[in-house]
């Protein structure tokens, strides 16, 4: 594993879990354009699926370990064999994985522009949707798959697949900048109405929700709702026993109930009921 890119290390085992994920930053080349990638590995005694909550980035995964099973938000099945890889949209209502008690793969965590970019569609087409990577990139998604399964090292997969992604962005049109910007208003000033933010890039607020929904995969008002939502979520998997009225007045909900419905319908549980299924160092949701 390159030191210089090792951000952090998350390993655990309780004799019934076990995982160890070790996080890379993005090479030069796509530092801005990706987050960064989990190189993960697991066994899980206790539980064999989680729910994956809707977040503000895209996803792609490429399975290096046993099949394993995602359901979209619109309730399609994925199988997924060995070296085959997904990409998911933005979500509405949670995503399923689904094991045989244990896991290896690649996650790639990227913002849902850069997704946009990397296959060519507009991003209202994955909305709430997992699709196989092959079925859009053809031969080349397959063939990394095949490389990653093959690789010796944890430097080796970091190597190919940054070469993969590289390669791909090279052959790809950046998203416009005017794109970006409004992207960026949207997500990072929740103080400036939709009208403002539509005359600031000289758009009217309709063009304004297309250019939003071709790149993010939905309109600029329901992105606010799913970001605000993963704010909530990260804050409390990373201390889960908030003041859920305190939090929700911060983070900009009306009140604890208005807080309350949007779990239900994001999330399909109640705040309380997430905290129970909090997996911990693992991430996402236990599901029994």
């Amino acid at each position: 594993m390159p030191d210089a890119r090792l951000t952090r290390l998350d390993a655990h085992d309780d004799g019934v879990n076990a995982w160890s994920m070790a996080h890379i930053a993005p090479p030069a080349a796509l530092a801005g354009l990706i987050h960064g990638y989990c190189d993960y590995a697991e066994r899980t005694g206790g539980f064999t699926a989680r729910r994956e909550l809707p977040h503000g980035d895209g996803v792609m995964i490429v399975n290096l370990g046993d099949p394993i099973t995602i359901v979209g938000g619109d309730g399609q099945i994925l199988d997924l064999g060995t070296g085959e890889a997904f990409v998911g949209g933005i979500h509405l209502r949670p995503a399923l994985s689904q094991s045989n008690g244990t896991q290896r793969g690649m996650h790639v965590f990227l913002p849902l522009t850069t997704l946009r970019r990397l296959l060519g569609l507009p991003m209202h087409l994955l909305l709430d949707r997992v699709v196989p990577l092959d079925a859009v990139l053809g031969v080349a998604a397959r063939r990394l798959g095949a490389e990653l399964v093959e690789a010796r090292s944890g430097d080796e997969r970091i190597a190919l697949l940054d070469a993969a992604l590289i390669a791909r962005i090279t052959q790809t049109r950046p998203i416009a900048a005017i794109d970006d910007h409004a992207i960026a208003l949207v997500s990072q000033r929740p103080d400036l109405d939709l009208r403002t933010v539509a005359d600031q890039v000289g758009w009217s607020r309709k063009h304004l929700a297309d250019r939003v929904r071709d790149t993010v995969g939905i309109g600029p008002r329901s992105f606010r709702r799913v970001l605000r939502f993963h704010r909530v979520t990260s804050i409390v998997s990373a201390a889960p026993e908030p003041d859920w009225a305190g939090l929700a007045h911060d983070i900009g909900y009306c009140d604890q109930s208005h807080l309350i419905r949007e779990f239900r319908e994001f999330a399909g549980i109640t705040p309380s009921a997430f905290v129970a299924r909090l997996a911990g160092a693992g991430g996402g949701l236990i599901e029994h």
